[in-house]
């Protein structure tokens, strides 16, 4: 039992460092622009050092999902997380953007064997009510750290902003949990057919998996306006300083951690696609409110409406996919879930950045809050065809 403690620490503890590491620079995004007048682009550019680790974690994932079905889920996530280390706080030393946008890509691929691997430990020590558990608590903490993170960084970022790179020095506390913590899964080890994927007797539920892969990418695509864009809208609405812009993305992070913990209670009561639902128009309204904002309180309602849609989201298409992944293949369609996640993210900015460039930053979270209102209502749709014609049902 108490084995099996540190062990579920340590994979939560590996998942808090993944969406921290690209949201705790959030905050510092404007002063690094400042910091560097004349390269050229540099708007686009100063995103990009959040974005492109997204980006990398994407082209990572897969890679990685494939090394830890072949080599072992432990010395994967041991090496990744020296990587972290060494990438995340190269930032602290480094003069060139064009060399923190080289560091942050190295980041991005450290992130993606950390998560892929965090998550497939999840499918494998853990099963029905418990990996729904875990599932919840994964993205709780994930979410918790950012919200952390983010208000820490907004602070330090109204005074340097290179200070927030020493937090990544947090990935030193975490090596000794998985070295104690995490034992290899036996019975998880590459043992098909050199054929993969097409091997006799194996099902790959790709109509699924398909869903589950699109489904994650418009989510992160959409909802990641928050964490990139949310300093840039405040100003806009008359509402300056790195820190505000800070605390309101720690208030969307950890509404969304309190409703990812309720996951397990919301899965035995409702359908998939209930679930779904209700994330996507809450998220929407969030957005909306956010953008026609005149005050802090407005902004804060706004992050707290959308926390609550966010919540639920990533937990369900999680254990959604997990429930239906061979084991076998399952970190490889982990990785590709991993993929599509962050692609969702890196994607985001060259959705909103244009949109805001004709219509203005409030322009921008309004047509997404709509956007994200629309899916959710094809989702009540959806809901309503399973009541009568049956579908993705509860054990999904």
């Amino acid at each position: 039992m108490a084995h099996s403690g540190l062990r579920t620490v340590a994979i939560l503890a590996a998942s808090s460092l993944t969406l921290f590491a690209m949201a705790a620079v959030a905050p510092a995004l404007p002063a690094i622009e400042r910091a560097y007048p004349d390269v050229p682009d540099v708007a686009l550019l100063t995103r990009m050092v959040l974005t492109i680790t997204a980006l990398f974690i994407a082209l990572s994932a897969p890679f990685a999902g494939f090394l830890i079905d072949r080599i072992g889920r432990k010395p994967v996530l041991l090496a990744a997380l020296a990587l972290y280390l060494v990438s995340g706080t190269a930032a602290i030393w480094l003069n060139e953007l064009r060399d923190i946008l080289i560091s942050r890509a190295v980041l991005g691929i450290a992130i993606g064997m950390i998560l892929t691997t965090a998550t497939t430990l999840i499918g494998d020590f853990y099963q029905g009510e418990s990996r729904n558990r875990m599932a919840g608590a994964q993205i709780a903490v994930m979410v918790l750290g950012v919200a952390a993170g983010t208000t820490l960084a907004g602070f330090l970022a109204d005074t340097d902003w290179r200070l927030p790179f020493y937090m990544y020095l947090i990935a030193v506390l975490v090596v000794p949990l998985v070295l104690f913590g995490i034992r290899e899964p036996e019975t998880t080890l590459q043992t098909e057919s050199p054929r993969g994927l097409f091997a006799p007797g194996t099902r790959f539920p790709v109509v699924r998996v398909g869903m589950i892969y699109a489904l994650i990418w418009l989510s992160l695509l959409s909802t990641f306006v928050i964490p990139s864009q949310t300093a840039f809208l405040l100003p806009e609405i008359g509402i300056p300083g790195a820190f505000i812009a800070g605390i309101s993305i720690a208030v969307f992070n950890v509404v969304g951690a309190a409703m990812a913990m309720q996951f397990r209670r919301l899965r035995v009561r409702f359908d998939n696609n209930v679930i779904l639902a209700g994330s996507f128009v809450f998220l929407g309204i969030g957005l909306l409110l956010s953008a026609s904002a005149e005050s802090i309180p407005q902004v804060m309602l706004g992050m707290i409406l959308a926390g609550f849609g966010f919540g639920p989201l990533m937990p369900a298409l999680n254990a959604w996919l997990l429930s239906v992944a061979p084991v076998t293949l399952r970190g490889r369609l982990v990785g590709g879930l991993t993929f599509f996640q962050f692609l969702g993210m890196f994607a985001s900015p060259f959705y909103s950045q244009p949109v805001a460039d004709i219509v203005g930053m409030t322009g921008a979270f309004a047509l997404t809050g709509l956007g994200q209102i629309t899916m959710g209502l094809a989702f009540v749709g959806a809901a309503i065809s399973t009541i009568f014609f049956g579908g993705m049902g509860k054990r999904n």
